[in-house]
């Protein structure tokens, strides 16, 4: 156990020191030329929050219908493998029935916001 300790502690300062020759040698190069002005790239590639806002409920609305998808398929597992339990044949058309129902608010709600968009641009 001990040597292993020894082992791995040469091997991380063998890896460190590597590292670090590394980083020196690549800060020893020549710097690069500086025009003056700094440009940061937009990670998120919008410029206006309406923008931002739509790709947000866009995204929203994916992980709505992936999730409706999802409850969708447990619903129809769930009553074909009922075998004539009461309970379970009740509890899939539950799951499925709010299924659809979520899915149609989610999709008037999304299709709301887009009128509204559309008529106050």
């Amino acid at each position: 156990m001990n040597k292993t300790k020894k082992i791995l502690s040469k091997i991380l300062s063998a890896v460190l020191c590597i590292g670090a020759s590394f980083s020196i040698t690549h800060a020893a190069a020549a710097p690069p030329e500086f025009s003056g002005t700094v440009e940061v790239p937009n990670p998120i590639k919008r410029s206006d929050i309406a923008e931002i806002i739509e790709a947000s409920l866009l995204w929203l609305l994916g992980i709505a219908g992936s999730v409706a998808l999802l409850m969708l398929i447990i619903a129809g597992v769930m009553y074909i493998t009922s075998f004539g339990d009461e309970q379970k044949v009740v509890t899939a058309k539950k799951i499925f029935n709010f299924t659809v129902v979520g899915l149609i608010l989610v999709l008037l709600s999304y299709s709301i916001i887009v009128v509204l968009r559309d008529v106050l641009t």
